[in-house]
């Protein structure tokens, strides 16, 4: 295991992969602790509480890579948190999850909203070459608290810049902050006159996301995916069916998909 900190509470987590795990950019993975065995040695332990994480690892890696949130009361996270290189922590054989974009047909804008670590499920597609060449716009919307839970922005920003310059599809990023009023400095997709702080749910129901992106959601062309805090998931849903958008059924593909992620 190797740790990096994104911010006070927020961390990357990097472990070995068996080479026979498979996944697709989007899907999660259920990792395993043993928990109250440090008296035994590494091999004797068996894990005892799991959780779903996201992989933020593309699925051409040698290693996977995991993004969490350090919960000072929880039972896992901060467990997880304080490991060590050597330290023993399981993955179940098995992927998991429909946020794929396997589930749309091309289009040509695909948005990408998240909040908080919802995020971890996009960073994969943005690494996979196959996204540029589907879409020729991809749109990440990551709503947090504050700025500096903005985490993976140096990489998102790279990924602008060398997307402006290919022929491929074009990056907008779009990061918004609730408490806060965001700042031209985040990212230069971000319009002066749209910085004030608001939730992403309000900024769609008054057409705000659409401007500070300067881009319709139109449901005949844009393909949405929802990835974060249940109620946002659960809201934005809502209003998006009322705009036409719905996910898809018995093998008809639909332009949204949803995934809860705390």
């Amino acid at each position: 295991a190797r740790m990096s900190w994104q911010s006070a509470k927020l961390f990357s987590l990097r472990i070995t992969r068996d080479p026979a795990f498979q996944f697709q950019p989007g899907q999660f993975a259920r990792l395993g602790l043993a928990l109250g065995q440090e008296h035994l040695s590494p091999q004797d332990r068996i894990p005892n509480e799991w959780r779903a994480y996201s992989m933020v690892s593309h699925p051409s890696e040698a290693e996977l890579e995991f993004f969490s949130v350090a919960v000072p009361e929880g039972q896992f996270s901060p467990v997880m948190a304080n490991l060590q290189v050597g330290d023993p922590i399981w993955v179940d054989k098995t992927s998991f999850g429909f946020l794929t974009l396997e589930r749309f047909v091309d289009g040509q804008d695909l948005w990408l909203i998240s909040t908080g670590t919802g995020l971890s499920a996009f960073l994969p597609m943005l690494r996979d070459p196959t996204t540029w060449q589907r879409f020729a716009r991809v749109l990440v919307v990551h709503g947090v608290r504050h700025a500096s839970e903005l985490a993976y922005r140096d990489e998102i920003l790279a990924c602008l810049h060398k997307q402006a310059n290919a022929s491929a599809g074009k990056l907008l990023y779009l990061p918004m902050t609730s408490q806060e009023p965001t700042t031209q400095a985040l990212s230069p997709s971000l319009p002066a006159e749209t910085l004030a702080p608001a939730r992403l749910t309000t900024l769609l129901e008054l057409g705000e996301l659409e401007q500070r992106a300067n881009v319709a959601l139109d449901p005949a062309s844009s393909r949405v995916m929802l990835c974060g805090n249940p109620a946002m998931v659960t809201d934005m849903r809502q209003l998006l069916s009322l705009r036409g958008f719905a996910a898809g059924r018995r093998g008809v593909p639909g332009n949204l998909a949803v995934e809860n992620y705390w």
